[in-house]
């Protein structure tokens, strides 16, 4: 209470630097406190730092040595390996060599015996293995079929990339199934074969006949013969296939462009149905018709036989022309048109046995690029 009776008997000016005062002391006290508040909480976090930077640098020390110890034990599993395979190797050589070599008939015992060798066998270096299935390569092996020998391999269902060179206009009428369009195709990648096995058949020509489809505005394409040539130009496969081509969306058939060229032609044909219905009105104008218990009976007058003259060769005419219209108007009908140089895929559907043909003579190996003339 002394204070307050003290603070009221000052004077304004007194009570002013008394509240400053107060306050001012406030403001250090609080300034003071913070600082020593901030100074305490950076030592604590300096001290958890060294406790975190301790416990990396163990747990570092930790994954350095579990590295080199994994390292370490994939050299002796990988040492134990290869010592186990040179065992292998050496016992495989060890009982070859035990192995006692075949014996060689003298030509006394051949004469006695009369008996044919034992046909040859295959040396390993000669046997491969592809895909799953071991080949053994024989050039030489032919098939003797009405006394000609001829060479054949088997192509089974596969598929290959090929170009499209030629384009062509497919029409879409129903006509058009018997006079499909031919088209060339050059495959550019080996053929893939099941099991994954490829065969080399990059640079053949295979032709096609291709009929339109209006329903999907694509055109059907069916294979109708593989042509392939040896380098050398002495060997050729020329033989017909099954199977069909898919465009680069892999959809059956090729898609194009549908080209309509009817128009003009179906124009021409409703005029000149105009033409025949104006010749009939103008026939049927000069013409009386009178009907009795005989029937009917059409005369002419003989101011209008100009008029009926007129009107007749005018729908004669006009039916001659709107006729042919309308065969043009059929032949016409809509086209799928594929341009050239399409990337497809060439599906062969069945099997084929290709049979390798020699060429007689050196006509083509003396033309080819780079060969003697």
């Amino acid at each position: 209470m002394r204070l307050r009776e003290r603070f009221e008997q000052l004077t304004p000016a007194g009570r002013k630097t008394v509240i400053w005062s107060v306050l001012g002391v406030l403001l250090i006290t609080l300034t003071v406190t913070g600082y020593h508040a901030r100074s305490g909480r950076k030592q604590n976090q300096a001290d958890s730092a060294g406790r975190d930077l301790r416990l990396e640098e163990d747990l570092m020390e930790k994954t350095i040595f579990r590295e080199h110890r994994r390292k370490l034990e994939d050299l002796e599993g990988l040492v134990t390996t290869m010592q186990r395979e040179l065992d292998r190797v050496a016992k495989e050589k060890a009982a070859a060599d035990k192995e006692p070599l075949p014996e060689i008939p003298d030509a006394d015992t051949v004469a006695r015996t009369k008996e044919p060798f034992p046909p040859p066998m295959v040396p390993a270096k000669e046997r491969k293995k592809v895909g799953k299935i071991t080949v053994v390569k024989n050039d030489t092996l032919a098939k003797d079929l009405g006394g000609q020998k001829r060479r054949t391999v088997y192509l089974p269902p596969s598929f290959m990339e090929a170009n499209l060179l030629t384009g062509f206009d497919a029409a879409t009428s129903g006509s058009s199934k018997n006079s499909p369009e031919p088209l060339l195709l050059r495959i550019k990648t080996p053929a893939v074969l099941p099991n994954d096995v490829k065969a080399e058949l990059s640079g053949c020509f295979v032709v096609a006949e291709a009929v339109g489809r209006l329903d999907k505005e694509r055109a059907d394409v069916r294979l109708v013969s593989l042509s392939c040539l040896s380098n050398e130009g002495r060997a050729v496969i020329d033989t017909p296939v099954k199977g069909f081509v898919t465009d680069s969306d892999s959809k059956v058939g090729l898609s194009g462009r549908v080209v309509s060229r009817m128009g003009a032609a179906t124009v021409r044909a409703i005029v000149a149905g105009l033409f025949e219905g104006a010749g009939d009105a103008f026939k049927a104008a000069a013409t009386t018709t009178s009907t009795s218990a005989l029937g009917s009976t059409a005369t002419i007058d003989s101011s209008q036989v100009g008029k009926s003259a007129l009107g007749t060769g005018l729908s004669q005419g006009a039916q001659t022309m709107s006729d042919f219209y309308l065969d043009l108007v059929k032949q016409t009908t809509p086209v799928i048109e594929v341009g050239a140089a399409k990337k497809v895929t060439v599906i062969v559907a069945e099997g084929k046995e290709l049979e390798i043909r020699d060429i007689r003579g050196e006509g083509l190996a003396r033309h080819q690029p780079g060969g003697k003339r």
